[in-house]
C-alpha cells in the first residue's frame, strides 16, 4: 500500500515533472511509458514518486539535506528512491528477462541524480543503462540491422530501440567529458563494414535528431581514437582520415536531409513540432560552433560568425521566452531534452559584439537552471567575469555605444580557462579559481595564465558536482604541442573539409542512397590501432589493442577490433580461413 507522502509524490511528478522532462521529443516515454508501468512495476512507481518528491523540493528552491536533522530520517525523496533501488535489483535478480523494464529504471535513476546533483551516481546509471542495452541486444541478436525505427523482429525491441535507447544515448554523450572513455558507446542506425546506414529521406523529427546523435556519438569515438594512437606515439593512417572525411560528409548530408523535410512537411507542424525543429537547427549550430573550435587559428577569427551567434541567440530566445513551456520557475527546475547551454557557450564567451554576447548571458540567466548535470549558473557567472576581464581595457562608453567584436583587441581575448574548486565555503557559496589562459605577447609567444577567485553558489548535495569546464576545449590530437602541426592540419582538413566553409554539402547525390559515415577500409596502411592482417605474411599482422582474439575450432574466423564493443562502430572486419593459416609456414 503506498503512503500518502507516495501519492503526493506521484501526483506531481505527473502534473508537473513529467511535462518538463518530456521536452520536445520524449513525451511518450515521461508521460506514457512511465504511467503504464508503475501500475505493474512497484520499482518503477518508487523511482518517479522519487523525482516527483525531489522535483518538487528543487523546484521550491529548498534544501534536501541527505537526513531530516530532527528525526535523523532520510529525506522521503531518498527513502522512495532507495527503495526503488532495492526493487530493481530484485526484479533483475528474478526475473532474466526483466532488461527494458531494469533500463527504464536506470534512466529514471539517472534523473533522479541529475536533479539530485550527483554526477559520479548519474554516469554509473547510464553505464548500467548501456550495459543493459548492449546485454539485450547480444541476448535477442537485434542488433540494428535496418534504419533507425524500421524492422524490429518483437515489440520488445521496437520498444527498447525506439524509446530506451535514444534517451540512453543522448544522456551517454552529454555526459561523456565526466570520466571520459569509461563508458561505451551505442550507435542506434545499423553499421555494416564501416557505413553508417541512415534511411534514404527522414520522415519524422525524431529521426533527425536520432541520427545527429548517432554521428555525435561516433565522431567523439573517433576523436577518441586518435587521442589514444596520440599517445601511443601513431598518426593517423590512409584508412583513419577516410573515416573522419566520412563523418564530415555526414554530418553535411545531415543538414540537406533535414532542409528537405521542413520543405516537406513544416506546413502541417502544430507549434510543438515547429519549435522541435527550431532544437535541430540549434543542434546544428552546435556542430558548426564545435567543429569551428578546430579551425580558429585566432580568437579574433569568431568574429566572423556573427550571423551563427544571432541564430543561436534568435532560436534561444524563442525556446527560453514561450509561456507555454516555461510558465514558472518550477519549470526550469532541470532540462535533459536539447542543449542550449553548448552554444550559449560560444555567445556568451567566444562572440564580442558586446550587446549580443549579454543577450547570450542573459538567455543563460533566463534558462533552465541545469542541463543534465551542468549547473547553468556557474558557467554564466564563469562567462560574466570572462567579459569583464576582456572589456577592462575598453573605455566602459565604448562598450555600451559600439556594436563591434574589434575593440576586445587579440591579445587580451581569453583563449581557454579551467577551474579548481575550493574547500573555502561562504554564504551557500563554494570558492573556485577560475584560471584565464591569454597570449598577450602574440600567437606565437607562451600562455599568460591569470588566476582569479570565482564564488558560485554551491547547495547541499550528496555526491559531487561537475565544476565548469571548457566544453569547446579541443581534443589532444588537435593540439600541434602534443603532435606537430602538419598532422593538425591534414586532420582537421579531414574533420572540417574545404578552408572557406564548414557549411553544408552541396552534393546532390545524396538523395536516396546510403549515407556514409564510415567508409570501408580494405587494407589499412599503418599501425593505427586497427586489426591489420595479410594472408601472405601473417607476420606481419597486428592483433587488436581493445580487445582479445577469439579461438575457435571452425573453419573461419572473422577478426576484428574490439570497438564493435567498446563504441558500437565495426570500423574494419576480414575473414581469414584458419587452413591457410595454419599451413602458412
Amino acid at each position: 500500500m503506498r503512503s500518502s507522502t507516495e501519492s503526493r509524490a506521484l501526483e506531481f511528478f505527473f502534473h508537473k515533472s513529467s511535462s518538463q522532462l518530456s521536452g520536445f521529443f520524449e513525451g511518450s516515454f515521461w508521460k506514457v511509458t512511465v504511467l503504464q508501468l508503475s501500475l505493474v512495476e512497484p520499482a518503477i512507481r518508487q523511482a518517479i514518486a522519487a523525482i516527483g518528491s525531489l522535483h518538487e523540493h528543487k523546484g521550491g528552491c529548498k534544501l534536501l539535506p541527505s537526513f531530516n536533522t530532527a528525526g535523523g530520517e532520510p529525506h522521503p525523496a531518498i527513502q522512495l528512491y532507495t527503495r526503488a533501488l532495492r526493487s530493481t535489483i530484485e526484479k533483475s535478480a528474478a526475473d532474466t528477462g526483466a532488461i527494458p523494464v531494469v533500463v527504464v529504471a536506470s534512466i529514471l535513476f539517472t534523473a533522479f541524480e541529475f536533479l539530485r546533483g550527483n554526477a559520479s551516481a548519474a554516469a554509473s546509471h547510464i553505464s548500467n543503462g548501456i550495459n543493459l542495452l548492449w546485454a539485450w541486444r547480444e541476448k535477442t541478436g537485434s542488433r540494428p540491422r535496418v534504419p533507425w525505427g524500421q524492422g524490429y523482429s518483437s515489440f520488445q525491441s521496437y520498444f527498447v530501440e525506439t524509446e530506451l535507447a535514444p534517451i540512453l544515448s543522448l544522456f551517454n554523450l552529454n555526459s561523456s567529458e565526466f570520466h571520459p572513455g569509461t563508458r561505451r558507446k551505442v550507435l542506434l542506425n545499423p553499421v555494416d563494414t564501416g557505413l553508417l546506414i541512415l534511411t534514404d529521406r527522414f520522415e519524422s523529427l525524431r529521426e533527425v535528431r536520432v541520427a545527429m546523435v548517432d554521428l555525435v556519438t561516433a565522431t567523439a569515438a573517433v576523436f577518441q581514437l586518435l587521442d589514444q594512437n596520440l599517445k601511443l606515439g601513431k598518426l593517423p593512417d590512409a584508412g583513419l582520415l577516410t573515416i573522419i572525411s566520412g563523418l564530415r560528409q555526414t554530418r553535411d548530408r545531415w543538414k540537406t536531409n533535414f532542409d528537405d523535410l521542413v520543405r516537406r512537411q513544416s506546413a502541417t507542424w502544430d507549434k510543438n513540432e515547429q519549435d522541435a525543429a527550431e532544437v535541430l537547427r540549434l543542434m546544428w549550430y552546435s556542430t558548426v560552433m564545435g567543429t569551428t573550435t578546430y579551425r580558429v587559428g585566432s580568437e579574433c577569427a569568431w568574429d566572423e560568425h556573427r550571423e551563427d551567434f544571432e541564430e543561436i541567440v534568435r532560436i534561444g530566445e524563442k525556446i527560453v521566452s514561450d509561456p507555454d513551456r516555461y510558465p514558472d520557475e518550477l519549470s526550469k527546475t532541470l532540462c535533459l531534452d536539447f542543449g542550449l547551454l553548448y552554444p550559449l557557450h560560444a555567445v556568451a564567451w567566444k562572440c564580442r559584439w558586446p550587446h549580443l554576447r549579454r543577450k547570450g548571458l542573459d538567455l543563460l540567466r533566463r534558462m533552465p537552471r541545469k542541463e543534465w548535470w551542468y549547473e547553468v549558473s556557474h558557467y554564466h557567472d564563469v562567462f560574466l567575469q570572462i567579459m569583464e576581464f576582456e572589456e577592462a581595457c575598453v573605455d566602459p562608453h565604448e562598450v555600451s555605444t559600439t556594436e563591434d567584436a574589434s575593440i576586445i583587441p587579440e591579445h587580451v581575448r581569453v583563449h581557454d580557462f579551467y577551474t579548481e574548486q575550493t574547500s573555502t565555503k561562504a554564504n551557500g557559496c563554494t570558492l573556485h579559481k577560475l584560471t584565464l589562459l591569454t597570449k598577450p605577447n602574440g600567437l606565437d609567444g607562451d600562455w599568460h595564465f591569470t588566476t582569479e577567485d570565482l564564488w558560485l553558489p554551491t547547495p547541499p548535495q550528496d555526491g559531487d558536482t561537475v565544476s565548469p569546464f571548457n566544453l569547446f576545449c579541443c581534443k589532444d590530437w588537435a593540439k600541434a604541442e602534443l603532435s606537430n602541426t602538419q598532422t593538425v592540419n591534414l586532420v582537421t582538413k579531414a574533420v572540417l573539409g574545404p578552408e572557406e566553409s564548414p557549411g553544408t554539402s552541396s552534393d546532390d547525390s545524396f538523395h536516396g542512397k546510403r549515407s556514409m559515415l564510415m567508409a570501408p577500409i580494405l587494407k589499412p596502411t599503418s599501425a593505427s590501432g586497427f586489426l591489420q592482417v595479410s594472408k601472405h605474411d601473417l607476420a606481419g599482422a597486428e592483433l587488436p589493442r581493445h580487445g582479445p582474439l577469439y579461438h575457435t575450432r571452425a573453419k573461419s574466423i572473422t577478426l576484428f577490433l574490439r570497438m564493435t564493443k567498446d563504441y558500437g562502430i565495426l570500423v574494419f572486419e576480414t575473414t581469414l580461413d584458419l587452413k591457410q593459416l595454419t599451413n602458412k609456414a
